[in-house]
């Protein structure tokens, strides 16, 4: 899977991100009266669509895992400290990338009407505490009050760019071996931390990439017959379709299983036709570039600030186009200002100083 690809996947899942925040209460008696089309007719419709738009967070996880692997991929990984450089740089530039949005979110407070002194709590220290924690990307894992409340996945990511290579050398040398037992075994203690809840479609990312399945169906796909290639993507979509069904009728008990019978039909899709089709796929993959940002501030517009306009707008595409639009605008201001601020400088300075300071000297 290719950069590119990536990006046109993170699009996907940012799509659906946007989709699952604005209506998934669509059918609830208190949310805005909507003018609804043709297809999503009626607000139970629209709110299960919102439900299975979900699968976004494990999209994004999907192609994390996917990407962290291929990256690692004809690499023995016998340098210890080699890979916890790579995290420790990956995990620097995550950071400062969220922490430029909170800055900005938080200096935009007022426009929510709320203090900064009050922000999280009415009192100032413990304030400063919760703060500083949020500002970190841990308060999810610690359990603190967050300013927005779609930065949860923060936690989520910071652990899997600390955890990731340490899960793709247990799954070399284990393999499938690993998959089962392993998540069996989480379902069986119920263990609650954020990245159990998706470590089977971490594990799954991993696997498919070791054997490069991504690129082996695309290979395969380039050289089929056009009958084969339409069976193919109509596989896919009644698989999508069954697993939509399935969950929505079962609920959220085998929420992981039915999210990764989901996300690798969708993904699939994805790569083998919007990914394909010139024009369309650039402007995907430039969504994609985006979506870090977009995922960090869409929650500040349609819910902190401009609620009553985003829903006065009554039709859900057009909603949804406004905050697609809105997040995006702010996100080509935020990297040019990155650029002005030479944030990659900032980071590549920031990441040797965090790789003395945390990791242990190279022994001749």
């Amino acid at each position: 899977m290719t950069k590119r690809e990536s990006n046109i996947l993170k699009c996907l899942a940012i799509l659906l991100m946007l989709a699952h925040h604005l209506f998934m209460y669509a059918d609830q008696p208190d949310f805005p009266a909507l003018v609804y089309g043709p297809l999503l007719n009626t607000p139970a419709r629209l709110a299960a669509f919102g439900q299975l738009s979900k699968l976004c967070v494990t999209i994004f996880v999907f192609v994390t895992a996917y990407g962290t692997a291929m990256r690692y991929r004809g690499d023995s990984m016998k340098n210890d400290r080699a890979i916890m450089a790579i995290s420790t740089r990956r995990w620097v530039k995550l950071l400062l990338s969220f922490q430029v949005v909170y800055l900005i979110a938080f200096a935009l407070c007022p426009l929510g009407g709320k203090s900064w002194f009050t922000l999280y709590s009415p009192s100032r220290l413990e304030n400063l505490f919760f703060a500083l924690v949020d500002f970190l990307g841990l308060s999810y894992i610690i359990g603190t009050p967050s300013y927005n409340s779609a930065w949860w996945y923060m936690s989520l990511a910071v652990t899997l760019v600390l955890v990731l290579p340490w899960l793709i050398k247990l799954c070399r040398r284990y393999g499938l071996f690993l998959l089962l037992p392993g998540v069996l075994l989480v379902r069986w203690l119920n263990v609650e931390f954020v990245l159990f809840r998706y470590l089977l479609i971490i594990l799954l990312g991993i696997l498919l990439a070791e054997y490069g399945t991504a690129e082996r169906v695309k290979a395969w796909y380039a050289k089929a017959a056009l009958p084969l290639k339409g069976l193919t993507l109509l596989g896919c979509l009644a698989l999508a379709g069954l697993v939509s069904v399935l969950w929505l009728r079962a609920g959220d008990n085998l929420l992981d299983i039915y999210e990764a019978l989901l996300c690798l039909p969708l993904c699939l899709l994805a790569l083998l036709t919007l990914a394909r089709i010139p024009g369309l796929n650039s402007a995907a993959e430039f969504v994609g570039r985006h979506s870090m940002n977009i995922f960090f501030f869409h929650a500040f517009i349609y819910q902190n600030w401009f609620y009553d306009f985003t829903y006065s707008l009554r039709y859900p595409v057009v909603i949804f186009l406004f905050l697609l639009g809105s997040t995006l605008l702010f996100s080509v201001a935020v990297e040019g200002l990155k650029k002005l601020l030479q944030f990659d400088r900032l980071v590549a300075r920031l990441s040797d100083w965090a790789c003395r300071l945390l990791l242990p000297k190279e022994t001749v």
